[in-house]
């Protein structure tokens, strides 16, 4: 049976950071309004950035900016962003619940990330979360980014584990694909910039409304096993 449907053959776990395990969105935006207003340009709304995320700053943000800004842009963006990224960081439902039973059944768990490696840490010390985690790989930590083949299998060999014993738990058809390729298991939750459609579109496994959903069926399927 596969763990799309039985947990029990499970070993390790991967999470996506923004819109699965956090909502970070208001502070990625503000580095997108404070790039766009140093540049002399108009900002980009609220929600059309919230439907672009997901692929990493670098690609983003050229569907912003003139590619003669996007050096600058970038630059402008990084410098706010390290001041601003422990704030505006909401851990989103269901979060710590989900740790906690994967804490207990002492599956590994790892944060899988286009977010920058080294914030997403600091954001995971910052909110007493770093004890739960192998580890966390971000953007920067490597030269790939989700859904390259290349972070997937480094992710699941730094964990020890195989990809039909892991789910991915994510938000976007980047994690899908970043599952797919090496055929874990993708779970989704439709927190981010991506409706409940789009990620059955995409090809998820399985998708549920929230992380708290996500450790309620693991808790159930091991008191009925």
């Amino acid at each position: 049976m596969s763990l799309r449907n039985d947990p029990n053959q499970l070993q390790s776990v991967l999470i996506d950071m923004d819109g699965t395990l956090v909502d970070h969105f208001q502070a990625l935006y503000r580095c997108y309004r404070y790039a766009s207003e140093q540049l002399g340009n108009e900002p980009p709304s609220h929600e059309l950035v919230k439907r672009s995320v997901g692929g990493s700053m670098p690609v983003t943000i050229r569907k912003f900016f003139p590619e003669e800004q996007v050096e600058e842009a970038i630059r402008l963006w990084s410098e706010h962003f390290d001041e601003i990224h422990l704030e505006d960081v909401i851990l989103l439902r269901g979060a710590k619940e989900l740790l906690d039973v994967l804490q207990r059944r002492e599956i590994k768990t790892a944060v899988f990330t286009n977010k920058s490696g080294e914030h997403t840490r600091n954001i995971c010390r910052n909110l007493g979360l770093e004890d739960y985690f192998e580890f966390a790989l971000g953007a920067g930590d490597t030269p790939y980014r989700k859904p390259q083949r290349e972070l997937s299998e480094l992710a699941l060999q730094r964990l020890g584990t195989k990809a039909e014993n892991t789910i991915l738990v994510g938000d976007s058809p980047f994690d899908i694909e970043a599952a797919s390729i090496v055929n874990m298991t993708s779970f989704c939750v439709p927190t981010g910039s991506h409706t409940r459609e789009e990620l059955a579109e995409a090809g998820a496994d399985r998708i549920f409304d929230s992380l708290q959903e996500i450790a309620d069926w693991i808790e159930s399927c091991s008191k009925s096993s």
